[in-house]
């Protein structure tokens, strides 16, 4: 006889499970957010064949820092919050290799952004939010592309709400620039 299963358990029996220690909850909880996590991964520039690793880097950093995250809080602008910190380290980290290996093209972003015109809408904004600092790209992708509101983006990058709405408005006004056809605009020396 097959033993009766019961309702999922909800996200915040979970995070408590995990918190008692119970490493099957920790899996559950990232199971139900591992997609969002390399999506947002991908739409924050983390190239493909390093998003696996880069995900694998913030769950990991999830489960040593699990005592970190304040129950009552959503799990997953939490998760939000550690996947763009590992992101935001990983591109660092890549930008001072490249840095260190090649000389900087001030040119290259440019035609990267006008090789792209000419293809689908989603492929030119991907392309477009390299152009944003890497702020304007996570409230960007966090408000507008994953759908949490202001104060679960502020949380999840530990800045004001404020704050947020005015890395989107710039975010807004470089792409739309960028997507109108009017370049990659620039990013300024205060972000």
């Amino acid at each position: 006889m097959a033993k009766e299963e019961g309702p999922e358990p909800s996200e915040a029996e979970l995070v408590s499970a995990a918190l008692a220690g119970d490493v099957r909850a920790f899996e559950a909880l990232l199971a139900r957010n591992e997609r969002k996590v390399l999506r947002v991964l991908r739409l924050l520039g983390v190239p493909a064949q390093d998003r696996d690793d880069v995900a694998q880097e913030a769950f990991l950093r999830a489960f040593r820092h699990l005592d970190g995250f304040r129950p009552g809080r959503p799990f997953g602008a939490w998760i939000y919050r550690v996947a763009v910190n590992a992101a935001h380290d990983h591109l660092a980290s890549a930008a001072r290799r490249r840095r260190d290996e090649a000389p900087w093209d001030p040119g290259l972003e440019e035609r990267a952004v006008k090789r792209t015109r000419g293809i689908d809408l989603a492929s030119r904004l991907e392309a477009a939010l390299e152009a944003l600092t890497e702020r304007e790209r996570a409230v960007f992708v966090l408000l507008e592309l994953e759908g949490l509101d202001t104060l679960e983006v502020a949380r999840a990058l530990g800045i004001t709400r404020i704050t947020v709405r005015r890395h989107l408005g710039l975010a807004r006004a470089r792409l739309r620039a960028i997507l109108e056809g009017g370049g990659p605009g620039t990013k300024s020396d205060s972000d």
